[in-house]
């Protein structure tokens, strides 16, 4: 459904991402996950055609929204929930009626319908855009850094919500992170980016257990285990 080959973006100069390639099946999930800098959110911009590649090709079957880290400056301010969605399904020439369906997808009581961004906790903010993106019924969602601004708690309510979702609709998901640990949670598969190549790609179960690039291993042992207590700092006063 969607294939990206030999993908490669420079800056004046400056290689962002350097001959990638990955593939999402028809209703799969991958997670792109990389480090600050690694090139996973140019590859994403890439992917909806936000920025334009180098060289390389995209090829898409269908089509693609995107839901963003801060959803409190991608909603218009000014505008309702209802407002917002009733937007997207009339430009996409749905019917209206899937407004409240679309609320219940994403578990938002349909009394907010009526509430403005301003109004809503950082968790609710995102479930709206997570609704908007799919009142378009898109083939792909591109989630970058979805759940990243989020409390532990709410991130694992957004994760749940993505979950029944993707179950719900049947679309597919490319998740991107730099959080490993959330990544087992919603996806099958995980390409592991470094300074803008792919270091290490396969099944998460067999990524995150058996790691084989220095890299990944990294990643994973920064993930906090059950029972992990922060130790305390010492003052070298």
């Amino acid at each position: 459904m969607l294939d990206v080959r030999d993908l490669r973006k420079e800056y004046r100069g400056a290689i962002a991402v350097d001959g990638v390639s990955f593939a999402v099946p028809a209703g799969g999930s991958l997670a792109v996950v990389g480090e600050s800098g690694s090139g996973k959110t140019t590859c994403a911009r890439i992917v909806t055609g936000l920025e334009k590649a180098t060289s390389g090709t995209v090829t898409l079957h269908g089509s693609v929204q995107m839901v963003f880290q801060d959803p409190y400056q991608s909603l218009d301010r000014r505008q309702t929930v209802r407002g917002c969605l009733a937007e997207v399904l009339a430009h996409h020439g749905r019917d209206r009626s899937r407004l409240g369906e679309l609320l219940d997808l994403v578990g938002l009581d349909r009394r907010l319908g009526d509430a403005l961004p301003r109004q809503l906790s950082g968790g609710q903010r995102q479930r709206v855009a997570i609704a908007r993106a799919l009142a378009a019924e898109p083939q792909l969602l591109v989630l970058d850094e979805a759940v990243a601004a989020l409390d532990v708690s709410i991130q694992a309510q957004i994760l749940n919500l993505l979950v029944d979702a993707r179950a719900a609709t049947g679309v597919a998901y490319l998740f991107i992170t730099h959080d490993l640990s959330v990544v087992r949670h919603v996806c099958t598969d995980v390409v592991v980016m470094s300074r803008g190549r792919v270091v290490e790609s396969g099944p998460v179960e067999r990524v995150l257990h058996e790691p084989e690039h220095g890299y990944t291993r990294r990643l994973v042992a920064s993930v906090p285990r059950p029972g992990w207590v922060p130790r305390r700092a010492v003052n070298r006063d």
